[in-house]
């Protein structure tokens, strides 16, 4: 603890004589509206959801903590500045950048299970983290006080908190323009699925998943990225008719309630549905109307539940399955 301490001392030193040093140039994106890109330019601040983050210089060496944030950079730059990312950045099952992801010599725990020690140990100059469990909310302070440069991210479930956090991200580690690029494809995928869905009429459809290997099957409730691609696919969310807006176990009974017009389950892992075999394989299963209209549909879990830069190609693929007469 007192080497940590010592490291937190000397890191808190050493920024404040840069910002001494340095001019400033300072840059504001409100969460609530469009990204904005600025200009490339360091030193700058960036306030993000109220907090304003300096920057001293381009970031070398990046730690993007969180699978979400880890996803953004290697899709924004690649892999040459990252420093750290999480061991799940390269499990293909998970990551669509699991191949660059491989490039990145360290990886470590999830950002639940996050060790401050080790986060600085990694001689980042530019932390990136999702914060979402305690340990995360815990150590985003203690790395605070190291005066190392934290863009803390909170909310990654519609595409509004996607397209931002990937402009506070390429603001950040100067690849505005690469970040906006993918801004703009995302919102020219979903203005065109829109277009096309104009005044039709929408099934209920139920969206079924593990939360893990060996979890068994929960319902997934408003607050994922999945019910946005849902309701804008051109659907009514069954979790709006459960009253359920985070995850929830799933029971047989609810869903034979529910009845809904389509079910959508996520794998996992591609192929491997042993995790949904629980309902699948339940008496009354096979009563269901979508099960007897041939109307579920498997998706996996990086297509769905994580949110990255191709939920809007999964949007595409959903919308084009609900209503097949628009494409």
């Amino acid at each position: 603890m007192k080497r940590f301490q010592l490291v937190i001392s000397l890191a808190v030193c050493f920024s404040f004589v840069l910002i001494s040093a340095c001019g400033s140039s300072k840059i504001e994106i409100d969460p609530t509206s469009k990204p904005v890109v600025q200009q490339n330019s360091f030193p700058k601040t960036i306030t993000v959801q109220g907090e304003e983050v300096r920057i001293e210089k381009q970031p070398q060496r990046i730690a993007a903590l969180s699978l979400d944030a880890a996803e953004a950079v290697l899709d924004i730059s690649g892999a040459k500045h990252l420093a750290v990312i999480p061991k799940s950045s390269t499990d293909p099952a998970l990551a669509f950048q699991a191949e660059e992801a491989s490039k990145v010599e360290h990886k470590i725990a999830s950002a639940a299970s996050l060790d401050p020690e080790q986060v600085l140990a990694f001689q980042s100059d530019l932390i990136i983290m999702t914060k979402v469990h305690n340990a995360e909310q815990d150590a985003d302070q203690l790395l605070k006080k190291a005066g190392i440069p934290i863009l803390s991210l909170s909310a990654w479930n519609t595409f509004e908190h996607i397209w931002t956090n990937y402009a506070w991200i390429g603001e950040a580690i100067g690849e505005e323009d690469s970040a906006k690029q993918i801004i703009d494809e995302m919102k020219a995928k979903v203005d065109e699925v829109q277009q096309k869905l104009e005044g039709v009429a929408k099934p209920s459809v139920l969206v079924i998943s593990p939360l893990g290997p060996g979890t068994g099957p929960y319902f997934i409730g408003s607050s994922n990225i999945s019910y946005e691609i849902v309701k804008l696919a051109g659907a009514n969310h069954s979790a709006d008719e459960l009253g359920i807006t985070r995850v929830t176990k799933a029971s047989i009974e609810q869903i034979i309630k529910t009845d809904p017009d389509y079910i959508l389950l996520i794998q996992w892992k591609e192929g491997d549905a042993a995790d949904l075999d629980e309902i699948t394989n339940t008496p009354g299963w096979e009563t269901l109307k979508a099960v007897k209209g041939n109307n579920v549909k498997i998706m996996t879990v990086k297509q769905l539940f994580y949110p990255n830069r191709y939920n809007t190609d999964s949007l595409q693929e959903l919308a084009r399955w609900l209503h097949p007469d628009r494409f």
